[in-house]
């Protein structure tokens, strides 16, 4: 190796040792007068994958993306201007296919990242869930790359055309388990060949293979970025989140093998290869905003050619502006008889693609159209990070309505298991809600014990879910929200059925479905996911029981004292009034009546009274089996099964959280029922709900169920 190569590799690890060495760097180029000019760390989000979700029934977004800093082209093949010819294109090779010679890998720090995701003009943090290094994760669902390999069958290859296809043999050849490859021959005009998008080795080897020898020339010029544009365009456009046959993978990637040649065609020199390169590193393939974005690297293999060295320069400029290194491209140059090169090239794509990171996002909320804005931030991070913004109104590549409702399944399974549900009951959902604290919003649905829920809705088939959630509106079986907020939704369950308890004794369970009807999202519906908590059997009513067994005592009682008062009299005669004196001078005494009572009343100091005093009443007394309760002049009683804000508070699960409201004023008494669901009465008729009603004395007042006798003093 020569003394300049060797600067050039202590250089190159220099570079690599940077971020750690950043401060003792800075104090260096300062004493030394010098400023080094490096560019700052970034991120690049390579894949948006929405697929998790649907298979876990949970919001969960996949990304793949890159933390690194990137190095320049020049700095690294700098010991190489000097050279001419051959040597020059072995120095530059050499200089490209060392390890992490264009970049620094970082480490993805998840305590300072945040994405974000736009709804409604705000953007909204999504919560980390987990991070993985790519090539750590070979073999996991979805961990592939869809490999595009073009490979220049034109005549002008000459015997370089073997030589291509052995480098895309070895691509090919390492192939890991999730990866897909389309393998593509074009000649001067476009691609002749095609494979199609295919997981198997054996197929993608026999394509190469299949094609034994160039085609005819069919002029001096050839549209080369034409060809290489539509080519990308027709097999990617052909992936989006849905493959032809294929499972897609999270990753993408092309390689051109080609000698680069073009002749005198205008459109394909480097300035239009920059063009090219823009398209696939936007993932947008002429700003086609109806497929996802997906952004690919351009690997540009060169294999010069004797046949048309009259435009080697060109050929060069055009396939080294292709590869976007700064998202994992790469360029490199295969000479005459360097098929050898190909086991490190494929080495050198395949460790930085290794370095890649999938992090995974839980997104409470998503916007209810079909593209969606994702940014990707860092913050207070040593050396500072720069974000990805690139994902600005693109499609996400699944139904909005689609996306679950953010259920957390462990606090709302500890809450049923503290507290059971039953007919009549509540539940308690935990969670991250959209709905900004909307009640109207949240629905619940009780799956039927009898009704099966779908097994998978892979593939992205919501008509599964919309099919159970008419079954489940159709049955009947849905409950009332009574409180919402954004972490937490409170329902009133059905409470005349029982058809959605499911099992017996302590392994009685109940199965149920959120619904938002506004977003239109649901929590999990298929049979592995569908939220399905601890139930029991609605309990007795033991207050109703209580009350209508003090009724019947007090009946008999009564009847006992009827009974022995009849007897009585029946048996003797009424004690006479004693006699009075008689005074001389003085008339016949009058009649003999009994003393007034002595003040006080039973309790309330004051007679028995049939109805208000002169002037109206002062206060008014509900009493029933639930209670005694006193209702003053000026203030509003609320009665419900809600103790933090109802001073009638009533424990019977057939009444609303805030069933009613009652009210004296003027000496009378006023009540007026608050969208219950079981109604408020007064002497037995329903009243209309959020209007005041006029309660007679006497009368009988009841919610729902629990029945009061209203007395006004």
């Amino acid at each position: 190796m020569s003394a300049s190569a060797r600067r050039g590799r202590r250089g190159g690890k220099a570079l690599r040792c940077a971020p750690l060495l950043a401060l003792a760097a800075a104090i260096l180029a300062l004493l030394a007068g010098q400023r080094r000019a490096e560019a700052a760390p970034e991120s690049h989000i390579l894949r948006i994958d929405p697929r998790a979700s649907t298979a876990d029934g949970s919001p969960v977004l996949t990304t793949v993306l890159e933390v690194v800093q990137n190095k320049r082209l020049s700095d690294i093949t700098r010991n190489c201007a000097a050279l001419t010819g051959d040597a020059n294109l072995d120095c530059v090779a050499d200089a490209l296919e060392q390890p992490s010679a264009l970049y620094s890998s970082f480490d993805f720090p998840d305590k300072n990242a945040i994405l974000s995701v736009t709804v409604d003009g705000t953007d909204l943090p999504a919560k980390f869930e987990s991070k993985a290094r790519w090539g750590d994760s070979a073999g996991q669902p979805g961990v592939g790359t869809a490999w595009l390999i073009l490979i220049d069958a034109a005549s002008s290859m000459g015997n370089r055309f073997d030589e291509a296809k052995a480098v895309a043999s070895a691509f090919v050849n390492a192939m890991q388990p999730n990866d897909i490859v389309d393998v593509m021959f074009f000649n001067d005009r476009g691609i002749v060949e095609d494979s199609k998008w295919v997981s198997n080795k054996q197929a993608a080897a026999q394509s190469i293979a299949g094609v034994a020898r160039t085609y005819p020339t069919q002029g001096r010029t050839r549209p080369l970025f034409t060809i290489i544009k539509n080519a990308a365009t027709d097999a990617f456009k052909e992936l989006g989140n849905a493959g032809q046959g294929v499972t897609v993978p999270m990753h993408q990637a092309m390689v051109v093998l080609s000698n680069g040649s073009a002749g005198a065609d205008p459109t394909s020199n480097a300035a239009a290869s920059n063009e090219l390169r823009k398209f696939l590193t936007a993932g947008r393939f002429e700003n086609n905003d109806v497929l996802p974005k997906t952004p690919v690297p351009i690997i540009s293999i060169w294999f010069p050619s004797r046949l048309v060295e009259e435009f080697s320069a060109n050929s060069r400029e055009f396939m080294e502006a292709m590869a976007n290194t700064e998202i994992g491209g790469f360029f490199s140059v295969v000479r005459d008889g360097q098929q050898r090169r190909a086991a490190n090239l494929v080495n050198a794509i395949r460790t930085r693609f290794n370095k890649m990171h999938i992090v995974k996002w839980r997104v409470s909320c998503v916007a209810p159209s079909m593209t969606q804005t994702f940014k990707l931030a860092f913050i207070n991070t040593d050396p500072p990070i720069a974000g990805d913004a690139t994902f600005q109104n693109v499609p996400l590549g699944v139904d909005p309505t689609a996306w679950p409702l953010d259920i957390d399944r462990e606090a709302t399974d500890r809450a049923a298991k503290k507290t059971p549900l039953y007919p009549g009951g509540t539940v308690k959902i935990f969670g991250n809600f959209c709905w900004g604290g909307n009640a109207q919003r949240a629905e619940i649905y009780m799956l039927p014990k009898n009704q099966a829920a779908p097994q998978s809705l892979q593939g992205g088939n919501l008509e599964d879910a919309k099919k159970a959630q008419r079954t489940l509106i159709e049955a009947g079986m849905r409950g009332k929200a009574i409180t919402a907020g954004d972490s937490v939704v409170e329902f009133e369950l059905p409470g005349d059925t029982d058809k959605f308890l499911v099992g017996k004794g302590d392994q009685m369970t109940a199965r149920l479905v959120i619904y938002d009807n506004q977003a239109r999202r649901t929590s999990a519906v298929t049979a592995d996911k569908i939220l399905t908590l601890k139930a029991k059997e609605a309990p007795l009513p033991y207050l109703l029981i209580g009350g209508v067994t003090f009724g019947g005592v007090v009946i008999v009682l009564l009847l006992v004292s009827i009974f022995r008062g009849g007897g009585k009299r029946r048996g003797g005669t009424v004690a006479a009034a004693p006699p009075r004196p008689i005074v001389a001078g003085s008339g016949p005494p009058p009649p003999y009546a009994p003393a007034p009572p002595p003040p006080g009343d039973f309790g309330y100091g004051g007679g028995p009274m049939m109805g208000p005093p002169m002037g109206g009443a002062s206060r008014a007394t509900l009493s029933g089996p639930a209670g005694i309760f006193t209702v003053h002049p000026g203030a509003e009683v609320r009665a419900g099964r809600d103790g933090a804000s109802c001073l009638i508070a009533l424990s019977e699960p057939r009444v609303s959280g805030t069933h009613a409201s009652v009210k004296l004023e003027a000496g009378q008494l006023f009540v007026r029922d608050e969208n219950s669901n079981n109604g408020t009465y007064v002497n037995g008729q329903r009243i209309a709900a959020a209007v005041w009603t006029l309660v007679p004395p006497g009368a009988s007042l009841r919610f729902g169920p629990v029945e009061f006798s209203v007395r006004l003093e």
